[in-house]
Parts: structure tokens; sequence; C-alpha cells
């Protein structure tokens, strides 16, 4: 790794592998984010106090707040994607990240402690308005990150993911080993935590000039605006695969409903696992083999998430292998959705909560109804060789996709041909990609200029007598550029550039 520099959360850790900042405040709002959604939903801390509520529903013995949350997420992204088209970015304003916050604590508490209604079945009904309460909050925290760490771009999306999945990890641990209460009581906290951080970076999203309605392409950026048929098709793409991994991993979810408390609790350490060896991968395949994104998804996760399938017919522990397997495949393309926001919303022009609302729906969508129908399988599955055969009839769907969803009708439109660490030395393009650089980062027509004399390398003094200033106004611009950019050389600078989507 590179030179670490702790102090306060708003001190930077240079990773030297990748050559540019990263903000430790971003890294640990992000991981309380997923360590809030990991011991909410994944971990047995919250079932304990679940009322028998859902069960009338013929949904077997899925959890009440799994089912419930879900749903409301389902209609709470859908409505965010709605009003995206009026509001093109949320994260602008004070009020999202604060309404956010405090929605998901009260739903959070209100799960955590539905015995403190005492009235009537009062009970089931605080815990199912709890239930409805995640959902909506924690819908727009994830859009609300999307949006930051799209501005940021496609590397420091994968960076920050991997570095939060790793930390949120370690969160996750020591909150489930804590007892019950004080477990329920912290998780409820993590929230508030979370977008108290996203505020302390928020100004990168007031700043930054993300697509708007009426603005056009820059004169002399020698690039022409997407037509609808084009975001359209992108859209349906990212909508089509994130249905179908929320599918497979709702109906693996399923598989474990009737599983023994034990069993349950080892699947929990090792999801853990998998979820840093998913982490871990994405970044060997993006730095190492340098794949693009469709042959990340189809030719490692897919890959991953049929192998889940082919070992979960087995006998333990190789079932929970399966799992750890098929989690891995998951958070490896979870990792990747996030990843394409950013790579998308720059090539199309398109805010960033569209790609995130539509392909958000689509994921949680195919987790409620995959585990209503894994659990629906595993209780008709009453022996193994029945349980062999819905294994390899979800092996051979899985296939299927594969195949199919590779040959995109519209490949030239789809998200397929972006290659996450590619280098393109064309000038003219090299020029339109700091401008558009230069634009996100809100910086102003100076400062852009400034920004591409930098990223030509050249020194304070050129620059002064190239725009006519004195040196100090230009020291003025580059301390500000930096500030924008997150660094504090003007080689990270570069450095950053380089690994830029759109310029590396």
């Amino acid at each position: 790794m590179g030179r670490l520099k702790w102090g306060t959360l708003n001190k930077r850790v240079r990773l030297s592998v990748f050559s540019f900042d990263v903000h430790a405040s971003i890294v640990i709002g992000f991981a309380l984010h997923w360590t809030w959604v990991w011991v909410t939903f994944w971990s047995s801390a919250f079932y304990s106090v679940s009322p028998q509520v859902g069960q009338a529903a013929g949904v077997m013995t899925l959890e009440p707040l799994w089912l419930l949350s879900l749903l409301t997420n389902v209609l709470g992204y859908g409505a965010l994607f709605v009003l995206s088209k009026r509001r093109r970015v949320f994260g602008r304003s004070m009020t999202a990240p604060l309404c956010a916050g405090a929605v998901t604590l009260v739903g959070t508490m209100l799960v955590s402690y539905p015995s403190a209604a005492t009235f009537g079945d009062a009970a089931s009904f605080v815990y199912m308005l709890g239930a409805l309460l995640t959902g909506v909050g924690s819908a727009v925290e994830v859009v609300l990150w999307g949006e930051l760490l799209s501005i940021l771009g496609a590397r420091q999306t994968i960076v920050y993911s991997v570095l939060a999945t790793i930390a949120g990890s370690a969160f996750y641990l020591l909150i489930t080993f804590l007892p019950g209460q004080a477990a329920r009581f912290l998780t409820a906290l993590l929230p508030v935590a979370e977008m108290w951080l996203f505020t302390r970076r928020q100004n990168m999203v007031r700043n930054a000039r993300i697509a708007a309605a009426d603005e056009s392409p820059r004169d002399g950026a020698g690039s022409q605006p997407p037509t609808r048929g084009t975001v359209r098709n992108a859209l349906l793409e990212i909508a089509g695969i994130s249905l179908f991994f929320g599918l497979s991993y709702g109906v693996m979810k399923g598989f474990f409903v009737l599983g023994t408390e034990t069993l349950i609790t080892v699947r929990d350490y090792l999801n853990i696992a998998a979820l840093i060896l998913g982490a871990a991968a994405i970044l060997v395949t993006t730095s190492v083999f340098r794949m693009d994104f469709r042959h990340m998804t189809y030719q490692v996760a897919l890959p991953l998430m049929a192998a889940g399938f082919i070992f979960i017919s087995l006998d333990y522990p190789l079932d929970l292998i399966g799992f750890a397997a098929h989690q891995m495949g998951y958070q490896y393309f979870y990792i990747i959705i996030w990843a394409l926001w950013a790579i998308l919303t720059r090539k199309l022009n398109v805010p960033v909560a569209r790609f995130a609302c539509i392909s958000m729906t689509a994921l949680m969508a195919g987790q409620l109804g995959g585990s209503i129908i894994g659990a629906q399988l595993i209780s008709l599955a009453t022996d193994r060789y029945t349980m062999a055969i819905v294994a390899a009839c979800s092996v051979f769907v899985i296939l299927l996709v594969a195949l199919f969803a590779f040959e995109s009708p519209f490949p030239e439109s789809g998200w397929g041909v972006f290659h996450p660490l590619v280098r393109d030395d064309a000038a003219p393009k090299f020029r339109r990609s700091l401008e558009a650089l230069a634009e996100l980062r809100g910086l102003s027509p100076r400062e852009t200029q400034v920004f591409e004399l930098l990223a030509k390398g050249r020194n304070c003094s050129f620059i002064s007598a190239q725009l006519v200033i004195s040196e100090e106004t230009a020291k003025t611009h580059i301390k500000k550029i930096y500030r924008k950019f997150g660094v504090h050389s003007q080689q990270a600078l570069l450095d950053m550039i380089e690994l830029d989507g759109k310029c590396g």
C-alpha cells in the first residue's frame, strides 16, 4: 500500500497502486451503509424480535423485515426514478441526507423494539411500519452515495467499494459479537453517522456540474448528445441484468430459509469472507486482466453464481461453500453496477439517479421475487435428488443468460464496450475528456484553462505566462483545482487523469 495519513476523517489515505487520494470519510461512511444492510438483513440480530407477521401470505418463514423492506425499496426506487426527471441531482439538498438518516434511524428503532407497544396487536403494526421506513430511507441513501461516487469516476468507485467492503466487514463482525440489545441499538445509529459523513463531502455533489435538462454539449467538445433510443437501451440493459442477478440472489437466500440457527450463523460468517474475496477479485480483473464490464459480468460474476448452485445441492459443508461462491459473484457484480453508474452518466450525459434507481428497482424486485421462489422450492425439495434437479435447472438458466445476454442486441449503446482501465491516447479525445472532468468537478472557465495546462505537465510559472496572470493568482487557481479533485500535488492530479474512466 502507500503512505497512510490518519488524523481526522478528512485526512486522505494514499494508495500508490491507484495513484490517487482516498477520503477516509467516504470510505467509512459508505462502509457504515453496508454494515447497516448486512446486520439488519443478513444477520440474526433482528430476527429474534420479529413478530409473527406475513406467515398467512404464503411466503413460508421468510423474515417480515426482509419482505417488507424490499417491497418498500422497490416502490422507493421507482418513485425516485420518476422524480429524477425533474430533480436530477438529489444530493445537492441538505434535506435529503438528513431525512434519509432520520427515517432509517426511526425505522430501525421500530423493528428493534416493537414490543415497546403494549396495547393490542400494536407490536406487529410497529414492526411493519419500521420495516417500511427502513426501505424508504435506505433507498434515498443509496442514490445519494451513487451520485457522490459517480462524480469521482468509475475507478475511484471501485476502490471505495472495495475499501468499504473490507471496513464494513470488520464493523459487521464487531457488532454481531455484541449482545442482541446493544447490537440492534448500535445498528440503528449507523444511518445517522453514515449520512453525517456524507454531508462532510456533499460539497463535491454541489460543485459538480451534473447533466441538466437544459444543458447542451459544450462548443468545441465534438460530442453529440445521445439519442433517446441510446439512453433507453442502456437503461433496459442495466435493468435487465440487475433483475436477473437479484432473482439469483433471492433464490439462494430462500434456499436457507429453513436452515438451523447454527447453519445460518456459519453461513453469515462465510458470507463476510465471500464479500471480501469478491471485492478483491474485481481489483484483480480490472487492474491486471483489464477486462471490460461485459466480460467481468458474464465471464466472472455469472460463473461464480452458477458454481454456487452446483454446490448447494451437496451435503454440508459443501452447500455453504456454494452459498459463499454465489455471494462472491453477487458482490462482484454489485460493485460493477456502482462503477457503471459513473461510466454511463458521463458517456450518455444522463443524471446518475436515472441509472441508480432503475437498476436498484430491478435488483430489489428480483431479490423479493427470488427469495419467495427459493423458499417455496426448498420446501418442495424433500431429498437430495430433487435438490440436484433444482440446482441443475438454476445453472442451466444462468448459462443461457450468459450466452444470449453477452450477444447484446445493442452493443454500441450498451455498457459492455466500456473498459475500466483502458487508456486512450488520442489527443482530441484526451482534451474532450479533460473538459468533461473539469465540468464534472465544477471548475470555473479560468480553472479549466489552468487544469488543462496542469494536465500537460506545465508548472506555475509557465501557466502564469501563458494565461497572462500573476503567479499568485495561478497558485490560487491550482490550489482550488487540487481541492476539488481531492489531491495534494500535480503528480497526483496527473495520475488521477490517467486512471479516470474517460481519460485512462
